[in-house]
């Protein structure tokens, strides 16, 4: 059932833009949960005013709303069978930031880490830090009672939480913040308590809510105040942290226990700290809304605290044989003061290793010592002001820790610690197969001192289902994120679903803990928390829900009521498996459910986390540009999904659907490099395209063979480049080349070179004694840039190595971008063979000049010619020049006295990709700056993603805008920063952009090289 025609027409004579079309209810029917329930349709509010009139429509339609934010929610809090309210595309604005006061007014799309960085201007940050700051919202960081890392000293979002302003179920406004009771006893009214007792049990139609929903709140948290509050102290968790059941707690207010470290406003009169943060006299509703999990209100804008952030920190790495003997360390550990404590195992280390944006970060492990052997690793934060203070409490634990510690006092170096745990849901989720490391029971919290207790028996149980489960996260706080592996397409997974989830929660309220102490309750354990809380605070819930949504048009279907934990998963959508026979080989992701080559195991590689969500970096430009979940990697993946398992109503749109979210994906390999789960898009790109075109539904535009095989259209025109070039200048043909082949006219196109590479090459051979290379050349180096090919025989010649120039063009990139992908691998081929001829030992090294073409040599040939050990001994034997350059032996230019000056480097997608090397030695961007630094430039890395131009993408008409503002994301604003600067770029697409968007001057890295080696006098 899709959204009501009437409704979606009145949201959009208000302004909303609203999609209810079956693409958009399956982008938004998952989260990073196991589950999956298809919403009506989307709306899209750009204001406060559209949101609070979106929700006002819903309430007159009787139908169901779900505000949502990055969709980033572990247990299936952010699905629902309802109109869903993306918050996070517009609304998404910091209204005020007083440094002096400590707080910020936000809107709810705000991302928690522009939040923080916006605060740290100030000195001061948002104290709970959940994993996934990069891309979790304020609004849903807030209805899910978020915490993290440092929960010891900052407790839960509740905490910070000061004010709100709520557009209630009914669409009024309301305002909740700290005042006297006696005010509460006045909103409450004389017919709150009536409005409740008596409100209808099922909403017709109607012009207005038959009760002041204000007013019933107000009410029933009076009642529960007075009525409930020896229930409350006598069932309630005996923990402080916990993200189970609504905040009744506060109004009391009272706590069992306070976080150790909690230090955070506001003090009592006798001077002591208070926990919960409510001064005694008086009553705010607001911290109800944390953990509510969008159940009660929907927010407007938040007023938040802000804390100072520390000016020192110090991390000491501490290695234990066993999970249980760190956990059974961390009580202990917490004399010490620290601002935090977290558990890193061992597995993660290895996953992590895997992934080419973190397994840099893994060298702290072998530092350690016996770091490889210790199966768990506590990583001990301590903060603060005063840098001696906080190096005395690190110098006290490691005097009276165990011998093998590793203290880490470089800030760039904890922060490499901490990307390694932060990005350790994903990661621990990289596992091909239908075996997955599974969300369901992961955030179980229990006291701290028996926590080592509540492992063992996890262990036991674990054991009795022949289960094997990762570990990590918050060893101070008592909530460890513990993550089975189950098949849940295997009814015997299914089964031990349900019997773990009964298991640990059964073994954690028996060492009075709670079913969540981070992740909330959601789909996975709202259905615990009767036997978590007992029947009268299960009273007092569904009290304040009825008060609050007596109708249940509020994010149906979670607490207080829920279905059943193993209802609704994502696994039951499935229908039937109709994917393709590929061209490329995906068998490595081969398992007993993904037939058809491995594809659908492929598309599973994505979790739902939202990582590809985040702001900044390389992955997934469209999105960053857009903020549109259809063009992040998540949404490709979930409408690929979607398509290979059946989906779709209508086969033919829902390949078409997929055909739009892929158009858009700019195959950077961002994904492949920064998603901890390491999907690949790029290649299923490659493949649907293929598979597309072949089915028929469209038919290819001549714009794609010319830029797909551009090689052989620069041959035929080469000859006469100078009138080539005056045609591709002239204004009238580029109109006409824009009407009829959609090239954009806003963009110059490339000029062919007078003389080609191949002939600069016969000419000027370097015929040096030492080491023999394999040169790759390409179709922009050979007709268009020769210039960088140049350049690069000239380093070749000064260090002394010989040529031998490939007579084959490229690695077939350009036919691969297109979707030609039998082409690409018939191309493929005939280049192995070649190298082949040359190299029939398989020992000699090859290297390239664009970074597109040696990298998809490295990169996709394995997987174009499965099965041949030539050609992957040839993947891990190719280079960039760059990188080949720099592991020659000894020094190859003599330049202690070169000072060529400063020159700002933009690195290739695929440069800012590549794994670590074996050797050790840098690769592609790193690699392309030491080349520069060695030639005597003072190298500036830009802090930049994608260009945006993307080969052809850039030239398309429909995609210049994009292309544009992807670049200026970043890339262009920082070069314009700098006027006059010298730019390197080693992607001719890259130099494209940055000349038609900056106009600075840029080159080849190797073309600066040679130019500033021999205005030093070297021998080049």
């Amino acid at each position: 059932m899709s959204l009501n025609p009437d409704l979606a027409n009145e949201l959009k004579s208000a302004g909303l833009e609203v999609r209810s079309d079956p693409a958009a209810r399956l982008l938004y029917a998952t989260d990073a949960s196991i589950y999956q329930i298809e919403p009506l349709g989307v709306a899209f509010p750009r204001d406060d005013e559209q949101l609070q009139a979106a929700i006002e429509l819903a309430a007159r339609y009787q139908t169901p709303i779900l505000a949502r934010g990055a969709g980033s929610s572990l247990a299936g809090q952010a699905v629902a069978h309802a109109l869903v309210l993306d918050c996070s595309r517009y609304l998404n604005h910091i209204l005020k930031l007083d440094g002096e006061n400590r707080s910020a007014v936000v809107e709810p799309g705000v991302v928690l880490a522009s939040l923080n960085k916006a605060a740290a201007a100030h000195g001061l940050q948002f104290g709970p830090d959940p994993a996934s700051a990069e891309r979790a919202t304020l609004g849903g960081s807030l209805a899910n009672n978020a915490t993290g890392a440092h929960s010891v000293w900052y407790g839960m979002a509740a905490d910070h939480l000061l004010s709100v302003d709520l557009v209630l179920a009914d669409g009024s406004a309301a305002r909740f913040e700290p005042i006297a009771l006696s005010e509460a006893q006045r909103r409450a009214g004389q017919t709150g308590r009536l409005a409740i007792d008596h409100a209808p049990a099922a909403l017709h139609a109607m012009d207005a809510y038959p009760v002041n929903l204000e007013e019933a709140i107000y009410s029933a948290a009076l009642h529960i105040r007075s009525a409930y509050a020896e229930d409350i102290r006598r069932s309630w968790p005996r923990i402080w942290r916990r993200a189970s059941g609504y905040n009744i707690n506060y109004l009391l207010p009272w706590s069992p226990a306070a976080p150790p470290g909690w230090n955070a406003w506001p003090r009592s009169d006798t001077g002591g700290d208070l926990y919960p943060p409510v001064i005694p006299g008086e009553i705010n509703l607001a911290p109800l809304l944390a953990g509510s999990e969008g159940t009660l209100a929907v927010i407007r804008r938040a007023e938040v605290r802000l804390v100072p952030k520390p000016k020192h920190k110090l991390l000491v790495i501490l290695g234990y044989a066993t999970i249980t003997q760190a956990c059974a360390a961390a009580p202990e550990l917490l004399g010490y003061a620290p601002s935090a404590v977290e558990l890193i195992p061992q597995t993660l280390v290895r996953l992590a290793r895997a992934v080419p944006a973190y397994a840099q970060l893994t060298a702290f492990v072998d530092e350690l010592p016996g770091g490889r052997e210790a199966e768990a690793l506590l990583v001990v934060e301590f903060a603060g002001d005063d840098p001696r203070a906080v190096e005395a409490l690190a110098r006290r634990l490691m005097q009276t820790s165990a011998p093998n510690h590793l203290l880490v006092a470089a800030p760039a170096r904890q922060k490499q610690v901490w990307d390694v745990r932060t990005v350790g849901l994903g990661i621990l989720s990289s596992r091909r197969g239908a075996l997955k490391s599974t969300a369901f029971m992961e955030d179980v919290a229990v006291p701290v001192d028996l926590l080592s207790g509540y492992v063992e028996n996890l262990e036991r149980l674990f054991s009795q289902h022949g289960v094997q489960a990762d570990y990590y996260a918050h060893a101070s706080a008592g909530c460890l994120h513990i993550r089975p592996m189950l098949n849940l397409k295997d009814p015997a997974g299914r089964a031990k679903l349900r019997a773990l989830a009964e298991g640990a929660l059964e073994i954690a309220l028996a060492l009075g803990g709670a079913a969540s102490g981070e992740h909330g309750d959601g789909l996975s354990r709202s259905e615990w928390l009767p036997r978590t809380f007992g029947e009268p605070v299960m009273q007092a819930f569904r009290l304040l829900k009825k008060a609050a949504d007596p109708f249940g048009l509020l994010n149906p279907g979670k607490l207080p009521d829920t279905p059943p934990m193993d209802a609704g998963l994502r696994i039951d959508a499935y229908q039937q498996e109709t994917g393709w026979a590929p061209v490329m080989d995906f068998s490595s992701y081969d398992n007993e459910a993904a037939r058809g080559g491995g594809l659908l195991g492929a598309v599973e590689m994505c979790n739902g986390a939202g990582v590809c969500r985040k702001d900044g970096g390389v992955m997934c430009p469209s999105f960053q540009a857009t903020r549109d979940e259809t063009h992040s990697t998540r949404g490709r993946a979930n409408l690929l999904r979607a398509l290979i398992t059946g989906q779709f109503p209508d086969r033919m749109a829902g390949e078409k659907a997929v055909y739009e979210a892929l158009e858009l994906c700019l195959a950077c390999k961002g994904c492949a490099a920064e998603c901890p789960s390491a999907v690949d898009m790029p290649r299923l790109k490659y493949e649907f395209m293929h598979y597309f075109y072949k089915q028929g539904y469209a038919r290819r535009r001549l714009r794609d063979y010319l830029f797909a095989y551009i090689e052989r259209f620069a041959r035929l025109g080469q000859p006469l480049h100078a009138l080539a070039n005056s045609l591709l200048s002239w204004a009238p043909l580029r109109t006409l080349a824009e009407q009829r082949l959609g090239i954009s006219a806003a963009r110059p196109l490339p000029q062919l070179a007078a003389r080609r590479f191949s002939e600069h090459f016969r000419s000027g051979q370097p015929a040096g004694s030492g080491s023999t290379l394999l040169l790759l050349s390409d179709a922009f180096t050979e007709y268009f840039h020769p210039q960088a090919g140049v350049a690069a025989l000239s380093l070749l010649k000064a260090a002394g190595v010989h040529v031998v120039l490939l007579p084959v063009l490229g690695a077939g990139r350009t036919l691969l971008s297109k979707g030609f992908v039998p082409e690409a691998q018939a191309h493929a081929r005939r280049l192995v063979r070649a190298i082949r001829e040359r190299d029939p030992g398989g020992i000699l090294p090859v290297a390239g000049i664009e970074p597109s073409e040696i990298y998809t040599l490295c990169d996709e040939y394995p997987d174009l010619l499965p099965g041949d050990e030539y050609v992957l001994g040839l993947a891990k034997r190719a280079w960039m020049l760059d990188e080949y350059l720099i592991r020659q032996p000894g020094p190859v230019w003599e330049t202690d006295n070169c000072k060529a000056g400063p020159i700002l480097l933009h690195g290739h997608c695929y440069q800012k990709a590549r794994p670590p090397a074996a050797d050790g030695l840098p690769v592609g961007q790193a690699a392309c700056a030491q080349l520069l630094r060695t030639a005597g430039y003072d190298v500036q890395v830009i802090d930049s993603g994608c260009c945006g131009m993307a080969g052809a993408f850039g030239y398309e008409a429909e995609h210049h805008a994009l292309s544009m503002q992807v670049g200026e994301l970043s890339l262009l604003t920082a070069i314009r920063a700098v006027p006059g600067a010298k730019v390197a770029a080693a992607g001719v697409s890259c130099q494209a952009q940055i000349a038609d968007g900056s106009g600075a001057p840029v080159k080849h890295p190797l073309e600066w090289a040679a130019e500033s080696l021999a205005l030093q006098g070297e021998s080049v």
